[in-house]
């Protein structure tokens, strides 16, 4: 079977597990296996912006001479992602590896070249079927607040870097030849066309960046990832939308929020690290933090740039300093900080090196409604959030953080667990622009069979000044 009769069948279909459970009808197939790797992986690059012109070929072939002519074009298109040849030469060479083809082949390889399959299966789906074949984002976090390990940041005289907590919109910035490719936590394209700070970022040299989107100080920072979620689906469909559905995107866009340009033009990039490709593919650098960290620094400086900045950042001597600073910004409204050690290395995971300092309080709250899993998705049939409220009903809001066990359990008792207490966990309450309540990054912790009173709004504000006063 061709490739494209394969990539057909799965995009026939609308359901996430159906899509897989065709692939796996395919997982000996060697050809199809390099196609997904090709057009998935971050690593390969073609370094060319759209598909030319080229003759279509019309003469029908047998199935063994299609897939020798697809490897064929295959193998040149490797040979273009390896930089043998550029420019108007890699584009004449691509021309001649479309024209060469059948038309469903050449179907393949433009989207390889697109790196955008349209079967709607991420890179995740892909590994279930072929384990490992695409290379994961790495990500490099921090462990949960620990005193021993903060302390020991300082032993025999060395310093740390203490810096903001940003809870803007994790984005990775690759960096290649001028082109800048952003991709989230997860590794999906992060599309924000028309935004001042990619041109900002396009005037840097090849490198990887670990930074945040937001929408700077004129925007309330519990806003800005809804807004920049707005943009990204309008500009990352610019294609496949019609020009009139688009604009209508765009004006509800604009009756909610203002000028849709103005707001492109608010997003800011906030950095704190940079690396190397190979260091970013091979998910692992072996430079200090404070070498990497001065030379993020030169750079911006160097570059003087408006939508582009560091994140705020303290040199910390001791394990007091780093309260300090942590103490100071909880006092200005935010989270709070990252420990990093000044000698620590650039890892995929969370690393003990790099510690979260944050408000971490818990509240009661009462159930009041459910909300089955997305339509298609393995729980389609099981309540995977639930919303919550305070027994004023001042502060609503939906926590995360079920496991399948409890998600089941929930499902099963939902009549009964209507109205009782559940316990979450959050970094303190949130405010939107309309003077709504909600917490910060609330997740599940308990249900409460021992308790049939949920905490008040004014409640859960004396807990957390009480809880600030005491950090």
């Amino acid at each position: 079977m061709k490739i494209k009769d394969i990539f057909d069948e799965i995009a026939m279909v609308s359901s996430t597990n159906k899509k897989v459970e065709i692939l796996s009808n395919y997982k000996d197939n060697e050809l199809l296996k390099r196609v997904l790797y090709l057009a998935n992986s971050k690593r390969v690059k073609f370094y060319i912006k759209q598909i030319p012109e080229y003759t279509k070929f019309s003469e029908r072939t047998s199935h063994i001479n299609s897939i020798y002519r697809l490897q064929n074009s295959l193998d040149t298109i490797e040979a273009i992602s390896r930089r043998e040849w550029t420019g108007h030469d890699a584009i004449n060479e691509l021309i001649g590896a479309l024209t060469h083809i059948p038309d469903d082949d050449a179907y393949i390889i433009e989207r390889i070249i697109d790196k955008d399959c349209k079967i709607g299966l991420g890179t995740t789906y892909i590994n279930k079927v072929f384990p490992s074949l695409i290379e994961k984002t790495p990500y490099q976090g921090a462990i949960s607040f620990d005193e021993k390990k903060a302390r020991k940041i300082f032993q025999h005289g060395n310093i740390g870097y203490s810096q903001l907590k940003m809870d803007g919109r994790y984005c990775n910035a690759i960096i290649r030849g001028g082109e800048v490719e952003l991709e989230s936590r997860q590794g999906e394209p992060t599309i924000l066309i028309g935004a001042n700070f990619i041109d900002e970022l396009s005037s840097f040299d090849d490198c990887v960046l670990n930074g945040e989107l937001t929408m700077g100080s004129t925007v309330p920072r519990y806003e800005s990832n809804g807004i920049i979620a707005s943009l990204i689906d309008i500009t990352s469909k610019y294609g496949s939308r019609s020009e009139k559905e688009t604009q209508r995107k765009i004006t509800n866009f604009e009756d909610e929020h203002g000028s849709f340009e103005g707001a492109l033009n608010k997003v800011r990039y906030t950095i704190w690290d940079k690396i190397t490709l190979d260091e970013y593919f091979e998910m692992k650098s072996d430079v200090e933090y404070s070498k990497r960290y001065l030379n993020l620094l030169e750079i911006v400086e160097e570059k003087k740039m408006d939508s582009v900045s560091i994140v705020e950042t303290v040199l910390v001597n001791s394990y007091e300093e780093a309260m300090n600073h942590f103490k100071s910004v909880l006092s200005e409204g935010e989270e709070g900080t990252i420990l990093k050690d000044s000698k620590g290395v650039w890892k995929n995971g969370k690393p003990s090196h790099q510690i979260k300092m944050k408000l971490e309080m818990h509240v009661d709250l009462k159930i009041v409604g459910y909300n089955y899993g997305t339509k298609g998705s393995k729980n389609e049939f099981l309540i995977s959030s639930i919303d919550v409220e305070s027994s004023c009903g001042l502060l609503k809001t939906s926590p995360s953080g079920m496991n399948e066990d409890m998600m089941k359990h929930i499902t099963e008792n939902q009549d009964n667990l209507l109205h009782t207490i559940m316990e979450l966990k959050c970094s303190g309450l949130s405010q939107d622009r309309y003077g709504n309540y909600s917490l910060l990054y609330p997740s599940f912790d308990r249900l409460r069979d021992d308790k049939d009173v949920a905490d008040s709004l004014q409640d859960v504000i004396d807990n957390e000044n009480m809880i600030k006063s005491l950090k």
